[in-house]
């Protein structure tokens, strides 16, 4: 999930989504002065691109990831704009830095708490990270048949010694009975103050197969670690899985083949909550 070029060709499901949060909580994010910062930022396009304009003009944006390529690329396209900046953070990590504690007035999160295993402590984190009164956006999956393929093939003897850890990147979600009352109850128990909560069924049509497989391969954690002729294999075995969950539409180009188009259907979180005012760091 480090490749930065295949992630920003397959990210337009991830900015729709994230884009129709912004809009319905336009006025609120306009209010947010002061410094923000954006977890899980990836490549840096969509926090200068469409979050940063949404902001005050008074505010600063700070995008954090976990990963050192996206930040890199991130630095490199965005000297342009003096009111973004980006860091390297891990939102899962067991010690938030002394320096970063308290440095936030408010915060968001598109697309990528459905990455953490351990979401209370991510949701704890992100309470250090604020100041009093400081409030936050978050939008990510909870539920996609892709990660049920993952847990599929990776039981297959060819795949498994690559994905042994399979389990890590399966969003703890997908075990949930309610997942709106429970990552609710969960950020209320972390000391948040919840505005809105909803889980949300979604959809989205790939124009074709091969699009939907770049999508697939953009945000893959298995394929670095396999040989290429495993994991050309693999990739066909898991867009089967995929795939079979899925809708698909068949369409006529202009000469007169079948194309495939794929209906994907998803659920997404939606939050916003705040640090209440008279809280301690």
């Amino acid at each position: 999930m480090d490749n930065v070029e295949e992630y920003i060709k397959a990210n337009d499901l991830q900015t729709r989504d994230a884009c129709d949060v912004i809009e319905e909580f336009t006025d609120e994010i306009y209010r947010m002065r002061g410094r923000c910062i954006d977890i899980g930022c990836g490549p840096g396009t969509f926090s200068k691109n469409f979050l940063l304009s949404k902001l005050h003009p008074d505010s600063v944006l700070i995008g954090a990831d976990i990963s050192k390529q996206m930040i890199e690329y991130a630095r490199k396209t965005s000297t342009d704009e003096d009111r973004i900046d980006f860091i390297e953070l891990d939102i899962e990590t067991a010690k938030i830095p002394a320096n970063e504690i308290g440095r936030y007035d408010n915060a968001f999160s598109f697309y990528c708490l459905h990455w953490i295993q351990n979401p209370r402590r991510a949701y704890e984190n992100i309470y250090q990270l604020l100041q009093p009164g400081g409030k936050v956006v978050i939008t990510f999956l909870t539920f996609n048949s892709g990660f049920q393929a993952y847990l599929k093939i990776s039981e297959d003897p060819k795949y498994k010694p690559y994905m042994k850890d399979v389990q890590k990147f399966i969003p703890p979600t997908l075990t949930y009975n309610n997942v709106r009352a429970e990552l609710k109850k969960m950020l209320e128990e972390t000391g948040f103050e919840v505005i809105h909560c909803s889980n949300r069924e979604k959809t989205f049509v790939y124009k074709s197969m091969k699009i939907l497989k770049g999508h697939v391969r953009a945000v893959n954690p298995f394929l670095h670690r396999m040989p290429d002729n495993v994991a050309e294999e693999y990739m066909t075995d898991l867009m089967c899985e995929i795939v079979n969950e899925k809708m698909i539409c068949i369409n006529k180009n202009n000469i007169n083949k079948e194309e495939y188009s794929i209906l994907d259907k998803y659920q997404v979180l939606v939050a916003y909550f705040k640090k209440p005012l008279n809280s301690d760091n």
